[in-house]
């Protein structure tokens, strides 16, 4: 189902159930958005449970818990996996997000099928019978226009609420850092203020779970995915500045401060490390 480019994992599955019938992963790897599309189920994660969807809902299931459903009558899911949001493409909504996802505390939430994403599930569910949807790219798309129908159909304080365990520290503080700190571009103000916490309760969180200071930490894991990206095969410093939704300049004064080399230059010697690898 999942497919991976650049970092990114995301894919979709059809799910038919019996009643009764349950289905059940012991810690999840991906988001899910589950999208109910016949019947009932019952879901039960780390964030709540025992609620039950019914049909023309959506729900999201957090990463890194159990995940249980179970289908109260017959059912049909749609199940869409993500590792990262593509909201970053949507900076006003971004910009949203940043001030109100952690204004309130997390509850349940969850949001109509709207007719623009019935059409693109209906058209997603076709794909997957027609064993379409095992090319990484056509995966991409899908997961970038799920979310970009839902920044353009639903309002903005309902999405907030449904993305609430991703976009805010508050429901998952490791899980939050893995999925924005790219966002922050390597500045913990940035992460901060995306996490809603004070300056002191985000150090000391920080500390407690990765035992180094914010901006060691980012330093090191932008480092490496750099690195990550160098090594993909006819990468460029433009295809990396993009990924990273860097200006080109911040991207060249990042390798400089790293290596004292440009973009072009770590791709390069990154390539022949990798060469010499396959030898």
């Amino acid at each position: 189902m999942a497919s991976r480019m650049n970092g990114h994992e995301t894919g979709f599955a059809h799910i038919t159930m019996t009643k009764d019938e349950h289905y059940r992963e012991p810690s999840t790897k991906h988001y899910y958005i589950l999208s109910i599309k016949k019947g009932a189920i019952k879901l039960c994660t780390r964030l709540y449970q025992n609620k039950v969807i019914g049909e023309g809902t959506m729900a999201l299931v957090p990463k890194a818990g159990v995940f249980d459903m179970l289908a109260v009558e017959d059912a049909d899911v749609i199940m869409f996996a993500f590792t990262t949001t593509i909201i970053r493409s949507d900076k006003e909504m971004l910009e949203y997000f940043c001030k109100h996802a952690s204004k309130k505390g997390y509850s349940f939430n969850t949001l109509p099928i709207c007719k623009a994403m019935d059409d693109l599930l209906m058209l997603i569910h076709t794909q997957i019978h027609e064993q379409k949807l095992r090319n990484s790219g056509i995966c991409h798309i899908w997961n970038s226009y799920f979310f970009h129908i839902m920044s353009s159909y639903y309002a903005k304080d309902d999405i907030t609420a449904f993305m609430r365990p991703i976009l805010s520290g508050g429901a998952d503080f490791e899980s939050f850092i893995e999925n924005n700190y790219l966002e922050a571009k390597g500045n913990v103000s940035r992460l901060i203020t995306l996490s809603g916490l004070s300056v002191a309760t985000f150090n000391n969180k920080f500390m407690a779970i990765y035992g180094m200071k914010p901006k060691k930490w980012l330093d090191e894991r932008i480092k490496a995915t750099i690195i990550e990206m160098a090594q993909e095969h006819l990468v460029t410093a433009s295809h990396i500045a993009n990924e990273l939704e860097l200006p080109p300049q911040r991207l060249n004064d990042l390798t400089k401060r790293f290596w004292n080399l440009s973009p072009t230059a770590v791709i390069r010697r990154e390539q022949r490390a990798k060469m010499k690898e396959q030898r």
